[in-house]
């Protein structure tokens, strides 16, 4: 089915491949010849978007990344990109809608409301996912938005729930906020931001230690997420030109609420990209802070921080330094020491590394 294309990830990984077997029995249980309308949503590697191209098809996703495989899987196998989605449209565009189950339930009844403005009462909606990754709280959610949950049969680990009648709820999703004590500022999370209910240990740990970064005039954030790390240091550094910069358009959109509503708004610029790809090649920045991921969706990897970290070493001057935090067991010293000349570990907490590289 799929090994009739060439398919890959990004970050490319040679163990593991670009679909997985809910990708195939969707493929198996759909009819795209009576589709009609359709929309792709949280396709990863866009294994469904070549698959499905001669489908009347729109894609939606959060991830810069994800949007780099769109446009490099439909280039290797010449097929046409679908309509890329920012926004959805409020009213009933679409006949069939397939969603890729994400990490976050609070993020997947989101996405359904979103979704289900733009369809009418008769929309097929397709929830595909591994079974070990379909938990009680995505059932709940999806119990209380449609009439008929009808869960079909599980195969090879995977399953596909057909979603049909829609109920229209009073109250929508809302987003978090929380309040940082060391900060005296609050944060907003939108649906499906890293950390959405409480502040990130790792990153609690390391504004701890924004005392000791270097003062400079120019700066990154790089995975921003809700910026509070962002906060913390305009805070001790208030005359800073700061970029933010996250692969997650909820992240940057968070991250924006956050800092407007925390006073900070003059010179700061914002930037959704994989790692730093859409930045101009001679962007330099004299300080990098960063609070990579260990995970790609429900993937534990080490690829994409180690393509951060790199990424960092080139947007960096003579001198630049960039820092980052790191759980303890992950070797992020390795993949700083190939691209920096000075690597200093500067904490000694039980649980997370913090990490200061210079150029």
């Amino acid at each position: 089915m799929f090994s009739a294309y060439r398919l890959v990830r990004i970050p490319q990984d040679s163990q593991l491949q670009a679909w997985n077997a809910a990708d195939e029995l969707l493929l198996e249980r759909l009819n795209p010849n009576t589709a009609g309308k359709t929309i792709v949503v949280n396709d990863d590697f866009a294994a469904l978007a070549v698959a499905l191209h001669e489908t009347d098809l729109d894609w939606w996703h959060d991830s810069a990344t994800a949007q780099e495989a769109l446009q490099l899987n439909c280039s290797k196998n010449s097929v046409r990109l679908p309509g890329i989605v920012d926004r959805l449209p409020t009213v009933a565009t679409y006949q069939t809608v397939i969603i890729h189950i994400p990490k976050s339930i609070k993020l997947f009844h989101w996405q359904l409301e979103q979704l289900i403005a733009a369809c009418s009462a008769d929309t097929q909606f397709y929830i595909l996912g591994m079974v070990k990754h379909i938990g009680k709280g995505h059932i709940k959610v999806m119990e209380a938005l449609f009439a008929d949950v009808e869960p079909g049969r599980a195969e090879k680990k995977a399953r596909v729930i057909r979603l049909q009648q829609p109920i229209e709820l009073a109250q929508r999703t809302s987003n978090s906020q929380y309040q940082v004590p060391e900060l005296s500022a609050e944060f907003t999370n939108l649906p499906g931001c890293y950390a959405e209910n409480t502040i990130d240990p790792g990153a609690r740990t390391f504004i701890g230690f924004f005392n000791l970064v270097p003062q400079v005039s120019k700066a990154l954030d790089l995975g921003c997420g809700n910026g509070l790390l962002a906060v913390a240091l305009l805070q001790q550094q208030p005359e800073l030109e700061l970029c933010l910069v996250d692969d997650s358009q909820q992240g940057l959109a968070s991250a924006q609420l956050s800092l407007a509503a925390n006073g900070w708004t003059d010179k700061i610029s914002y930037r959704h990209s994989n790692g730093l790809n859409q930045l101009a090649h001679d962007e330099q920045f004299e300080l990098i802070i960063c609070n990579p991921p260990f995970h790609q969706s429900t993937t534990l990897t080490e690829n994409i921080a180690v393509k951060m970290i790199r990424d960092a070493g080139q947007h960096l001057p003579e001198g630049g330094q960039l820092w980052l935090v790191a759980n303890r067991h992950l070797d992020y010293r390795t993949a700083c020491k190939r691209h920096f000349q000075a690597v200093k570990l500067r904490s000694n907490n039980a649980r997370f590394n913090i990490i200061q590289c210079i150029k």
